[in-house]
């Protein structure tokens, strides 16, 4: 055959379904190396990292096809959500070999895989996916006058002209913070409605909108305020009741698992009168986060300390996010937004499980994972067979 490629996961030549699978769906692999590479064995190495599983499935020769030889077979997908990363190895009856991955033939020890997305289906309502999904990153969108940052946590400053461009490098001590702003808001958002009608736009998802130190706001401070520097609650009612009369649903983004370390819930630099978890261990935050010790060390998203990670698990986070009567999502969904998108890095299943308890209370509410994520994980070493690969990696 003529094709360049030995797997290439958008082709169906190599991989049937395309895209994401349901859970206990399966995919089919086909590896398309070239015959005078003479491997005689290939195996697909998958590792579920919500799970912490590992497998390695051998795949069956068929033979040749022209100047390439196909190994191909079927992988079952797991009952529960879960991302898989994969990457096959190759090796030959004198235990030579290497690995393949999304950059090629390698044998460094290092890995950069695939990633397979496994979700759980659910009813999706009519409204969604009938028009156009616009995604607005309220900063950045539209600007009707300059803000005034005074008093708002993190600090902060206003770019004049709208044109700059963002300030993207480490500050002294190696942080990006993220802290210059260029002033977009809700009330931009909602003058620029009529247009996104006559786009045909049904949907905006909106980039998070929450108090935050950072122009991203994905470090959250509060999760039960809009951003100042965005406008008010009463403002984001405004926008979702003028959207709802042109057909169009705005939907939130959900950063579950992680805070802002300024933020009412961490408190590092104590801005707010609550004690935060950094501060003391008897925060009622505290539960949220792992330290080791407190309040050095503690997790964190990929490493970056202004994003400390959160404890999904915590029931006392559970309840105030997710199962309370008052919880963020229903707060933010009686406010008038139509649904929420959160991680699908997320590992707890609460949001999932007590989807009923909530979309139950709302007019057809939608919620849906997303991943954009690089991995880090941790593939070990395979025993036997004489291989010469080493499978450790570096994230």
């Amino acid at each position: 055959m003529s094709e360049p490629f030995v797997f290439d996961p958008r082709h169906s030549l190599c991989k049937t379904p395309f895209g994401a699978v349901p859970c206990g769906g399966s995919v089919t692999f086909h590896c398309r190396p070239l015959a005078s590479d003479h491997f005689d064995h290939c195996a697909v190495v998958l590792l579920g990292e919500f799970s912490g599983s590992e497998a390695h499935l051998e795949l069956s020769c068929e033979g040749p096809e022209g100047e390439r030889v196909r190994f191909s077979g079927v992988v079952a997908a797991p009952s529960e959500a879960e991302l898989i990363w994969y990457h096959f190895r190759f090796w030959r009856d004198d235990g030579s070999g290497c690995i393949l991955d999304s950059t090629g033939y390698r044998a460094d020890g290092r890995v950069e895989p695939w990633q397979l997305t496994v979700y759980e289906e659910t009813l999706t309502p009519q409204w969604f996916g009938s028009g156009i999904s616009y995604q607005i990153f309220p900063d950045r969108f539209c600007r009707l006058s300059l803000p005034d940052p005074a008093g708002m946590v993190g600090d902060r400053w206003v770019h004049e002209n709208w044109a700059d461009a963002p300030e993207w490098r480490p500050d002294p001590d190696g942080e990006v913070r993220n802290r210059d702003f260029f002033g977009g808001s809700l009330a931009g958002i909602a003058s620029k409605l009529p247009y996104l009608a006559d786009l045909g736009v049904s949907t905006l998802y909106l980039c998070p909108i929450f108090e935050s130190a950072s122009n991203h706001r994905y470090n959250t401070a509060d999760y039960a305020k809009i951003d100042p520097m965005l406008g008010t609650e009463e403002d984001f009612r405004s926008l979702c009741a003028q959207a709802g009369e042109l057909g169009i649903r705005v939907i939130l983004d959900g950063v579950f698992n992680h805070t802002g370390s300024q933020s009412l819930y961490f408190n590092v630099d104590g801005f707010y009168p609550t004690v935060g978890a950094a501060q003391s261990q008897d925060s009622p935050y505290a539960g949220w986060f792992s330290f080791h010790p407190w309040p050095t060390d503690y997790d964190a998203w990929w490493g970056i300390r202004t994003l400390p990670a959160v404890r999904e698990e915590c029931p006392s986070y559970i309840d105030y996010m997710v199962e309370g009567e008052h919880s963020i999502i229903r707060r933010w969904l009686r406010a008038g937004a139509s649904g929420w998108t959160w991680p699908t890095s997320c590992r707890t299943g609460s949001l999932r499980k007590s989807a009923p308890s909530w979309t139950g209370t709302f007019p057809t509410p939608f919620s849906w994972g997303r991943s954009g994520r690089t991995p880090a994980p941790r593939w070990p070493t395979p025993g036997g067979g004489g291989t010469c690969w080493a499978g450790s990696s570096t994230a």
